[in-house]
């Protein structure tokens, strides 16, 4: 039976990791136990940040790709949907679909937000009384800009937050759900969005009996995984990163005695990093918000893997799982994984990487030389032309779609690289020595791009990897998943 599988990603943290999980999809990891369609659904009320907004770009291409590709097999085999298409049964594909948006929040203070500039000062004669209010929120707090959100303040966001599960967003949600569906949350513990959002959000999930479906998503499986502080700033204001761990310890408090003692996940996944991290530039928000991606994120992308591989072993008691490596070190490879991890992600992670060299590297030399490449190649019966031509390599659909994708691809690897702990498994290779690729593996014989070249030649004749209909990347797509497949293989680079 198909199964869609709801990721809901709570702030900054979210959105990272549901850009690792996609690029985890791209390169071909699939989710097991019948979970065919992935939901991303992105929760923060900072409309305008860097981190959220990439994201939503890399989930938007993989969506226009994924449909110019018949029957996917290996690369963008995964399918994801807005809750928009699954509610209104539509194909329109829009970024802003992927975000639940939140009222009032837009050029507006929180104190705006709760009406504390519209109550009196004066407790004797009124019903409602600035001072309590003061109370339990400073000055700071009540002139805060939502426009960015929290700021590390989950009293804040609590209270905001809180509208959205009475959204329409969220009522879609219900509607859209349906008997074997599950839930995977990510948030982080140490700041303001995640760690107000997620106790919220499961509350909701729970116990919200106006719902629609309610009996359906209360007792589904619902995973998730909460970050520690794995990262630093390069200085301390608004957002103090020398107050994350205490904001962490406290908040750990609240969720074993409100969510872990009380059952209500069944898998919760934990993770942060204590030694040497790299201090991101520092930013409340907005546009200037856009961090390196983290090794740490990829882990949080094979924590969804692993809920849904293991989904039908899950009991009634919250299950706690920590990710580690096994080796320390601060330059991560492939290697210092567990088997498990080794096998799920190197293999498809150092296909696509291959792929998206040659595209970059390679193409411009073998393009209309090699025979895959070139036009008056009678490749098909009835045909003069080959279907990866310069036609195809200069349209518009591959400019604006797959190079944008690959260079996301190309960004995400290289962040992770310079980031602390770095996680760089790969030599910066060229033609000459392509299938040099992986470090620590230096393959014997011929390394050149020329190898790959070869293989698209034996293989484009294939009718497997052609389209019956209008799909323009079918062929591309099918072609690399399959020679890179081969070529790595051979001279055994890939681990199964």
């Amino acid at each position: 039976m198909a199964k869609k599988l709801y990721i809901f990603g709570i702030g900054g943290t979210g959105s990272r990791v549901l850009k690792a999980f996609t690029m985890l999809l791209a390169s071909g990891c699939k989710l097991e136990n019948d979970f065919d369609t992935v939901i991303p659904i992105i929760i923060d009320p900072d409309t305008s940040n860097g981190d959220l907004n990439r994201t939503k770009d890399i989930l938007r291409l993989y969506q226009e790709i994924r449909n110019q590709i018949q029957q996917p097999d290996d690369f963008y085999k995964q399918e994801i949907k807005t809750i928009n298409e699954l509610a209104n049964n539509s194909a329109v594909i829009n970024p802003e679909y992927f975000q639940f948006k939140l009222e009032g929040v837009e050029q507006s203070t929180f104190g705006q937000y709760i009406g504390f500039d519209s109550q009196s000062h004066d407790f004797k004669k009124s019903k409602d009384d600035k001072n309590f209010i003061r109370l339990l929120y400073s000055d700071s707090n009540l002139k805060s800009d939502l426009n960015v959100g929290f700021k590390g303040n989950p009293n804040m966001g609590s209270i905001v937050l809180n509208q959205f599960t009475n959204s329409e967003n969220f009522r879609k949600f219900g509607q859209t759900f349906n008997d074997g569906d599950a839930v995977f949350i990510i948030n982080s513990i140490f700041g303001g969005t995640g760690a107000a959002g997620f106790p919220l959000l499961l509350k909701n999930l729970r116990g919200n009996d106006q719902l629609p479906h309610h009996e359906k998503i209360k007792d589904s499986q619902i995973g998730g995984i909460t970050y520690l502080p794995y990262f630093a700033l390069n200085k301390q204001d608004e957002v103090n990163s020398e107050s994350f761990e205490e904001k962490a310890k406290i908040a750990l408090d609240y969720y074993n005695r409100t969510i872990i003692d009380k059952n209500q996940i069944n898998t919760l996944y934990f993770i942060g990093n204590k030694g040497n991290t790299k201090h991101f530039e520092y930013s409340v928000g907005g546009k200037e918000q856009k961090n390196d991606a983290h090794f740490l994120e990829m882990a949080g992308a094979l924590a969804i893997l692993d809920f849904c591989k293991n989904i039908n072993k899950i009991s009634n008691t919250t299950q706690i799982k920590e990710f580690g490596i096994e080796n320390t070190t601060e330059n991560i490879s492939f290697n210092d994984l567990n088997i498990e991890n080794n096998k799920e992600v190197s293999a498809p992670l150092t296909k696509f990487k291959l792929y998206t060299e040659y595209l970059k590297k390679g193409l411009p030399k073998s393009l209309n030389v090699s025979r895959w490449t070139k036009s008056n190649i009678k490749l098909v019966k009835g045909s003069k032309n080959s279907i990866l031509d310069k036609n195809y390599f200069n349209s518009s659909e591959y400019k604006i779609q797959i190079e944008a994708f690959n260079k996301h691809f190309e960004d995400w690897l290289k962040e992770m690289g310079e980031n602390k702990p770095a996680f760089n498994p790969y030599n910066i290779v060229d033609w000459d020595n392509a299938l040099n690729l992986l470090k620590g593996n230096e393959p014997k014989g011929n390394k050149s791009f020329k190898v790959l070249d070869k293989e698209n030649c034996k293989l484009i004749d294939d009718s497997s990897i052609k389209s019956s209909i209008e799909k323009k990347h079918t062929t591309l797509i099918k072609l690399f998943s399959k020679s890179t497949e081969n070529v790595l293989n051979k001279r055994n680079l890939l681990i199964r």
